[in-house]
């Protein structure tokens, strides 16, 4: 199946070759997790993956996607007002 994937901030320098703001599609196994797409699929670090969206709404590590999914993983983000 395909999936769609963006990544964000820091994690956009595992994919350099996609512009900024822009998606890549991914064919992964009909039984894929996002676990799996991010830390095997995609090969990114587990400490660096801290925000999963799948079609706008966060999942776990052990959410099943499913095919046409549109998938953000985000880094862990500080900041904020003092």
């Amino acid at each position: 199946m395909r999936v769609q994937v963006k990544l964000y901030a820091s994690l956009r320098r595992y994919r350099s070759e996609v512009a900024l703001g822009q998606t890549f599609v991914c064919d992964v196994p009909d039984d894929c997790t996002v676990g799996q797409l991010a830390l095997e699929t995609l090969q990114l670090p587990p400490e660096e993956v801290a925000i999963t969206l799948v079609n706008g709404v966060y999942q776990t590590r052990d959410y099943e996607l499913n095919d046409g999914d549109r998938i953000a993983l985000w880094p862990p983000i500080a900041g904020g007002l003092l």
